[in-house]
Formats: C-alpha cells, structure tokens, sequence
C-alpha cells in the first residue's frame, strides 16, 4: 500500500469526519437511546484493555420561564388581578420618593407587575408536574407569557481512559475494529 498524500490525508480526514457525524446522529444516538439505561456507566474494553467509559445521562428536567411578560401580566390581570400590583420605581431612599410624590409626581415611574413569588409557583408547578391548580381548583397546563419548552433527550457521554490511544491502536491493527462496518462504506468491485 502506498502512502497516503497530503492533500489524500487532508481529504479522508474530512470523509471519515462528516461520515462519523452521520453515523452518531442517525445509527448510534437513537441505538443507544434504546439501548442504554439513563443512569448507565459502562466500561469500554477492546481484546480485555480498558479503553473509556460510555455513559447515559439521566433526561434533563423540563424548564419553564416567563417569554413575554406582558401577555403574563394581559392573563394575570384579566383572570386573577390579585396577584398583580401597582410598583414605582427609582434608585432613590423612601424619602426621596416621598418628596418626589408630593413635589413631582411626573418623575415616578409606575407599573404594574405580577407578584413574583407568584410566577415562581407557576414555573415550578409547570415544569414539575406539567400544570398549575390555581386557588379556585382550575388546573392549568398552560398559562400566557410562559414557555414550557420540551427537554432534550439524553445523549450519550463517551470519556476515554489514560491509555485509550494505544489500547485501540493494537486493537485496530489486530483487525478487531471492523471500521468499514461502522461507517457502513461500501466495498468497491476492485476490493472483493
């Protein structure tokens, strides 16, 4: 066999790099979704030598945030206007806005907002069970302003151990590393 080109290397490297990401998205990653249990830690060996450790994370928790707080603020205040109040803002002392609403009450800001301890017990309660019972017993799944985005499933973790490189070195020079079948390359007429 001769040897490879730069440019051949160069190449090849650039193959097998988009093969193997196709290969890990449409074979492996859904195989080990099946295959693996979440919570899994599983030693990697070739011909008996330790070689990493491949591992499936337990699914992620669901999230909720809020993603437009003034539909949440249109809901709230339409459905359940005691859990919004009235604030006014600035970066002054209590005294200050005291003068300030007697001698220039043009300079407040004022706004209206949901109670914020409030809209933590949604969050939790939607990313928890997947719905919020308010205090007259209705079960929201749903609620304006915020997002419950689906989490991702878990994908496998794959930690190669101190040695790794020549441990599956020997094991693809002995031909115990099938590469062509892992990649699923064809066999050209010439090589059978």
């Amino acid at each position: 066999m001769s040897a490879l080109s730069l440019q051949q290397r160069l190449l090849l490297v650039k193959y097998l790099t988009e093969r193997l990401a196709v290969v890990r998205k449409d074979d492996l990653l859904p195989q080990a979704a099946a295959e693996m249990p979440s919570g899994s830690r599983i030693p990697v060996m070739f011909a008996g030598q330790h070689a990493g450790w491949a591992s499936m994370p337990q699914p992620t928790r669901k999230s909720a945030f809020v993603a437009d707080g003034k539909a949440l603020l249109a809901w709230a205040e339409k459905h359940h206007p005691g859990k919004v109040a009235g604030t006014e803002t600035a970066i002054v002392t209590d005294e200050v806005l005291a003068v300030l609403r007697e001698h220039l009450p043009g300079a407040i800001v004022r706004k209206r907002q949901v109670d914020p301890q409030w809209v933590a017990d949604i969050l939790a309660a939607l990313k928890g069970g997947g719905y919020y019972v308010t205090a007259d017993g209705e079960k929201l799944t749903e609620v304006p302003g915020v997002t419950v985005p689906e989490s991702d499933p878990p994908s496998p973790r794959v930690e190669l151990a101190d040695g790794a490189g020549p441990v599956i070195g020997a094991a693809w020079q002995a031909g115990d590393i099938p590469v062509a079948e892992l990649l699923a390359l064809p066999v050209g007429e010439a090589a059978q």
